[in-house]
């Protein structure tokens, strides 16, 4: 049994390291607690997967009727098949909360019935537009106020919520300064760091109304307009100095950089626009100065992506133009790579940029050594646990091609991509890859593939449990170093939990339990000692009868301010 996973008293589990987690918000201005809560569960987990609700429960629904031909839609596969999906919805409406659950369930009529495959693709669109509407997320957003007032309200209950919210907001709920974390810093962050990160003005002083107003607004106001994204690449060039292929233009660096900024032998119609961007978009800078080195080959590339949001804007330039790309090496040429540089407008405005380029052909850390040590110790587990069975007969080859294909599904994110320079693979890619190696690991042990999926998917279901606990047993302790009683929470720290040699900090079950009364002394949050005491209830009765999902006591919750659409 994994260490991760839930055991009885006494046990180790290992909470995620950071990246892994949301990290508890510490307020920063003088707030009332339930909105602290609404902070702490608003935004994304770095690298979390992508949210599943009730929104992705009724498109997929949609997806399966618009794939299904008619003649098929009534046998018994595909009867089986809409009882499941029929199900997903249902489960899936039940952690709605009151206000959005008035405006779409009654849309949920049709998906509950025998309808045509027409009907049902015809239902999901509709419901779909509802679901990311301005009213639905303001109605989601008060839903979570709501349950946040609660004292009792843990994060997981919260979150659940919160998780309706990302899924409306689709990509712009990804990464460190999407809708969700602004929103949840005007719910928290001091009046002087707001109005340094703000482009227009709000009241002085700000009330938790004004706060709430704030954070709507910036949940359901997503800045649409005329999207351009600028991005490079090195170990490339292209046949003239200037391509163009439809929405996509391709600037050789070393000849439009030097045009732009230092003279003005030859004009191309860009050259006003990175004259325009270049204060805001630092790595232009960077790139310049590499440009007149004759070992680098850098491209420019502009892609223009018409009306939209900035939301996703990055990664849908860099879809458009991989694929361009992949006909060229696929006809016998060689791939370019990405040097992580990208500049997103929003007419004609420079709304986020990266910080800057990186041109390394060799790894900038040569010397790896957390790296190198990681591997190693890994190399050494592995040892130890195959080495009686290599010892008898090499690795069945498609148990070889299974971890080959799941090392390369890893690069999505991994350590060699983000400091190594290995190609980096989309999660498209990557799920395809593990659904092959599942498909070999299966024949190896001569299973049917749904009994290994059903057993990855429960080994999966304990380790996120076992993140959970560790995580809320930690909760007031987490970021101590700032917090009021620092020695204390350091000291109890120290003694609940330790960092394993390979990073991940293993919390003890037995002795947060021993030492569950000391923790409680101190002073934490509405939020944090509700997980506490949610934690402590699971690990030491774990027969309790715990549905994941239940709303909260529904007791009557302290008076708040209300937002705009209350």
């Amino acid at each position: 049994m994994s260490r991760r996973e839930i055991r009885p008293k006494g046990a180790i589990l290992t909470q995620p390291m950071i990246g892994e987690r949301v990290v508890r918000v510490q307020p920063t201005a003088p707030v009332s607690d339930w909105l602290y809560s609404v902070a702490e569960v608003l935004p994304l987990a770095h690298r979390a997967m992508p949210p599943y609700t009730l929104g992705e429960a009724v498109a997929e629904y949609g997806a399966y009727a618009q794939a299904t031909p008619a003649s098929g839609w009534n046998s018994p596969q595909a009867n089986n098949n809409r009882d499941s999906l029929r199900s997903e919805v249902g489960r899936q409406a039940e952690a709605v909360g009151e206000r959005l659950g008035t405006l779409v369930i009654p849309l949920l009529e049709i998906f509950g019935k025998d309808s045509s495959a027409d009907a049902v693709v015809s239902a999901a669109a509709r419901f779909a537009e509802v679901w990311c509407s301005e009213t639905a997320r303001m109605h989601a957003f008060d839903d979570l106020c709501h349950a946040a007032a609660f004292p009792a309200a843990t994060s997981r209950q919260l979150r659940l919520l919160s998780a309706i919210i990302a899924s409306q907001v689709g990509r712009a709920a990804q990464g460190p300064f999407s809708l969700l974390s602004l929103a949840a810093d005007a719910l928290v962050n001091t009046e002087a760091a707001l109005s340094r990160g703000s482009r227009s003005k709000f009241p002085h002083p700000l009330t938790e109304s004004d706060r709430l107003e704030m954070a709507t607004n910036i949940l359901v106001a997503a800045p649409t307009g005329q999207v351009v994204v600028w991005t490079a690449y090195y170990r490339a060039t292209t046949s003239h100095m200037r391509e163009v292929a439809g929405p996509m233009t391709f600037l050789n660096a070393e000849w439009a950089l030097p045009n732009a900024f230092d003279v003005e032998v030859t004009d191309f119609p860009e050259r006003a626009e990175l004259r325009e961007i270049r204060e805001d978009v630092y790595w232009l800078d960077e790139a310049h100065v590499a440009s007149l080195k004759k070992e680098n080959r850098i491209v420019l590339v502009r892609v223009d992506l018409g009306e939209r949001q900035t939301a996703g804007a990055v990664e849908e330039a860099q879809r458009r133009v991989e694929a361009l790309l992949s006909v060229a090496v696929e006809a016998g040429g060689t791939s370019w790579r990405d040097a992580d540089a990208f500049a997103v407008l929003l007419d004609g405005e420079v709304r986020s940029s990266s910080l800057g380029l990186n041109l390394r052909e060799v790894p900038e850390i040569e010397d790896d050594s957390y790296g190198m040590g990681a591997t190693a110790q890994i190399l050494s587990s592995v040892a130890d646990q195959l080495g009686a069975a290599l010892s008898e007969r090499p690795m069945p080859d498609q148990l070889v091609e299974a971890l080959t294909s799941l090392r390369e599904a890893r690069m999505t994110d991994h350590r060699d991509v983000l400091f190594h320079g290995a190609h980096r693979v989309t999660p498209r890619i990557a799920t395809a890859l593990e659904d092959h190696a599942m498909e070999l690991i299966a024949s190896v042990l001569t299973l049917h593939p749904k009994q290994l999926m059903t057993a990855a998917q429960r080994h999966e279901t304990l380790v996120r449990v076992g993140r959970r606990i560790a995580d809320q047993l930690m909760a007031p302790l987490s970021n101590s170093w700032a917090r009021e009683g620092h020695n204390r929470r350091q000291e109890l720290k120290h003694k609940v939990s330790e960092y394993a040699s390979g990073g991940p900090l293993l919390v003890s079950i037995a002795k947060a339990v021993d030492l569950k009364d000391e923790i409680r002394e101190l002073r934490m949050s509405n939020l944090e000692r509700a997980d506490l005491e949610d934690a402590l209830d699971i690990v030491t009765d774990p027969g309790r009868a715990t549905v994941i999902g239940r709303d909260v006591a529904p007791h009557e919750p302290p008076s708040r301010p209300t937002s705009t659409s209350s």
